[in-house]
């Protein structure tokens, strides 16, 4: 029989499942890929398997959902920047159609055409602050569409064994030569 997993001092692998989905780090996202694999490895025909089935499907249904969380956290931040980004544009519109009649320019003030397409708006850090974070959010998206994909093909994995077992009907020997052995997973 597959021996439990010896517990760490802060609850064990399964406690990443419990987690904020923006706490999570790469070592707990490694934490839930072995709680699921593990579980995948334990179904087996037999009476516990509609309880390993039912563990395993909650499981990767709070793995979405933490994937859903992070994306959605994702959109509503390049939302507020995009408002934000208007709001800005606004306000400096607003401050150059006020300063436009002012006749005290100093050494360091311009006067700029409103009406013409190529004026400056923003000055070159303020532009490069928004690419930046901009450039960010993508590389963030980007990481949890590919997590998303992981996700995705350990379920289709996840059923595929399933139906395997269920056709197939693998006894409880046949599961055991499936185990990890010594970290890596090792078929028979």
């Amino acid at each position: 029989s597959p021996h439990p997993p010896v517990e760490e001092e802060d609850g064990g692998p399964e406690s990443a499942l419990e987690k904020s989905p923006f706490q999570l780090t790469a070592a707990d996202v490694y934490d839930i890929s072995s709680v699921v694999g593990r579980d995948l490895l334990q179904l087996s025909a037999g009476p516990q398997l509609p309880a390993a089935r039912a563990r395993l499907q909650f499981r990767i249904v709070r793995v979405l959902e933490m994937l859903e969380a992070l994306v959605s956290e994702s959109s509503v931040t390049e939302e507020q920047l995009r408002r934000e980004r208007d709001s800005l544009r606004r306000e400096l519109e607003q401050l150059r159609a006020e300063s436009r009649g002012s006749p005290n320019l100093g050494p360091d003030q311009m006067v700029i055409d409103l009406t013409d397409p190529n004026r400056p708006r923003f000055t070159l850090q303020e532009l490069r602050d928004v690419l930046q974070e901009r450039n960010q959010l993508k590389a963030q998206l980007l990481v949890v569409q590919e997590e998303l994909q992981c996700y995705k093909r350990l379920l289709n994995c996840a059923k595929q064994v399933i139906s395997f077992r269920e056709g197939f009907g693998l006894s409880a020997r046949d599961q055991s030569q499936c185990e990890p052995k010594g970290g890596m997973w090792e078929g028979p």
